[in-house]
């Protein structure tokens, strides 16, 4: 009706004029040329009006009282056709549990009213996102396991055709919430999801199918090349959903990764070993009063570092744990093998000044030259062979064999010591 308003002012206009031209003129000639343009544009009323009137029809036809009516509303649930692609990869936060990308959320369904949007001589028409809100029905289908705040739409685009096939493409970035598994972190494999589900609809009104025909959701090995992620594969399913009367088709699309541990192994692993090591040279000390504090120092200062060490590497790890990880098995070995140099240098040095026995200390220390590397050897070869549900029994077997060894050392130095104590006194 905003477009009549133009005519109507003008046809009152040239009216007016009209009327006040020959009523002041005397010349018996005036013509009322201003009613002939009136009345011509009274004839293009009608055909604006007709525009209207079509125009008005075809809302009222895809819109019922403004809200927009489903294809097959009232009967069956109308289907819709879904595929994603990983377009980027930005990497995943083990400790709090997201992941980022960027996807491509493709999405295809049947209209026939649809296609009385296409112009005539053409076969297809691209909508963008405000005339698609006015002009179709949508299913509102949306990633549904992101952070709060984690969506961000870069494009969106329609595509309709003449046999009513409607065609969705939307770019979007998002940051999503995903239920890592970190026990065998950082040789742990992990699944990327990506679910989807119309925000609207049940199931009895929008049935998700997986696309036909190419393969689209394909990411391929280049996505993850500059993180330290290896594809291994992926998947798109489709289910039902039910939480009382919350009825939903979800579809879930899905990527299977391993990590790389190669930057762990030199950042965090090889530096832990190196520390067990470097504590093993408490034992190569000679067994005197002025390499007392040296021996000591090096101890502690091993011990420390490594504890410096697995802080970072808690970081790393979700706050909230399941188990044991395998990071913290092999940490947890390393402690364990310190704190035990720490305690035999502390016997070392007892048996020296306090107990006055210095060759029992000289043997001492030779025995443990021997057998601490074999003790530390065999306990962190032991984390490689500790995967799954036995990290936990591989941590309290090492715990309760490294407090065995100590006990049944310590009371094979208790009786030497009382020997070498009678013999002193005879």
């Amino acid at each position: 009706m905003i477009q009549l308003f133009p005519s109507m002012i003008r046809v009152l206009a040239l009216f007016t004029a009209s009327s006040t031209a020959c009523t002041t003129s005397t010349d018996s000639s005036c013509t009322p040329s201003g009613p002939v343009a009136a009345r011509q544009l009274l004839q293009t009323i009608p055909a604006v009006l007709g525009r209207e009137d079509q125009a008005s029809h075809l809302d009222t036809q895809s819109l019922s009282d403004g809200v927009a009516l489903r294809p097959h509303e009232g009967g069956p649930a109308d289907v819709i056709q879904v595929d994603v692609a990983l377009k980027a990869f930005f990497g995943a936060d083990l400790h709090n549990e997201a992941w980022e990308g960027d996807l491509v959320l493709m999405l295809s369904w049947h209209d026939p009213r649809a296609a009385g949007l296409v112009p005539k001589e053409h076969q297809t028409r691209t909508l963008s996102q405000q005339q698609a809100q006015k002009l179709l029905w949508t299913p509102d289908v949306e990633v549904t396991n992101i952070e709060l705040d984690g969506f961000q739409v870069i494009s969106t685009s329609y595509v309709v055709s003449l046999d009513g096939v409607v065609n969705k493409t939307q770019r979007v970035l998002v940051k999503i919430k995903e239920d890592f598994d970190g026990k065998q972190f950082p040789y742990d494999e992990q699944a990327l999801n990506v679910r989807l589900a119309s925000t609207s609809y049940m199931v009895d009104d929008v049935q998700l199918v997986a696309a036909p025909g190419t393969n689209l959701t394909n990411p391929g090995a280049e996505v993850f090349d500059h993180s330290d992620w290896t594809y291994l594969g992926h998947g798109l399913t489709v289910f039902e959903e039910m939480t009382g009367t919350l009825r939903k088709s979800r579809a879930q699309f899905q990527i299977q990764l391993k990590r790389d541990a190669t930057p762990y192994l030199s950042y965090t692993i090889f530096p832990e070993i190196m520390i067990v090591v470097l504590s093993y040279t408490v034992f190569l000390f000679p067994v005197t009063p002025a390499f007392a504090m040296p021996r000591v120092s090096s101890a502690v200062i091993a011990f420390l570092s490594i504890l410096t060490i697995s802080t970072r590497t808690t970081a790393m790890l979700p706050e909230v744990r399941r188990g044991l990880v395998w990071m913290e098995l092999f940490e947890v070995t390393c402690k364990m093998l310190l704190f035990s140099v720490i305690l035999l240098n502390i016997l070392v040095e007892m048996v020296f000044h306090t107990w006055q026995q210095p060759e029992l200390a000289v043997q001492l220390i030779k025995e443990l030259r021997l057998g601490f590397p074999v003790v530390a050897g065999v306990s962190i070869a032991a984390c490689w062979r500790a995967a799954g549900t036995r990290l936990e029994l591989c941590c309290q077997l090492q715990r309760c064999g490294l407090l065995l060894v100590l006990v049944m050392f310590l009371i094979s130095v208790i009786r030497r010591s009382r020997k070498y104590a009678a013999l002193q006194e005879k």
